[in-house]
């Protein structure tokens, strides 16, 4: 363990000692610092919304993945409304959002890889 008198970022540094962050480091991007979690809760519901729409239209063609998609992204989006009314420092509620929209996008696309791996690997008379 190190000494936290003698870390660069430790908390017996004064504030005048502490470093300046960089404006090109993508931790100190305003809308991780200072933004409203609108900006991440609007783009995830619409991320949603088109995520369960085009899995509406696979239940033409499967019915487990669509809906474990379904339950997935309003699983998330309902994580992501619960984390953005928790009290505590923005920037680590932005921090938490952009994470979880993050993981939202990718678990709605391997569900949809999944759906086109299932058909396309099915007999064509089955």
């Amino acid at each position: 363990m190190s000494d936290p008198r003698q870390d660069v970022h430790g908390p017996e540094k004064l504030p005048d000692e502490q470093p300046v962050p960089s404006p090109t480091d993508v931790t100190a991007q305003p809308a991780l610092r200072y933004g409203a979690t609108s900006r991440w809760l609007v783009p995830a519901g619409v991320l949603a919304a088109v995520a369960i729409v085009l899995y509406c239209f696979a239940f033409q063609i499967q019915i487990v993945l669509p809906v474990i998609g379904i339950v997935f992204v309003i699983v998330m989006w309902v994580v992501m409304f619960i984390t953005s009314r928790g009290g505590g420092d923005r920037a680590a509620i932005n921090r938490r959002l952009a994470w979880l929209m993050g993981t939202m996008a990718l678990g709605a696309l391997l569900v949809a890889i999944g759906i086109y791996i299932v058909e396309s690997t099915r007999l064509p008379w089955t």
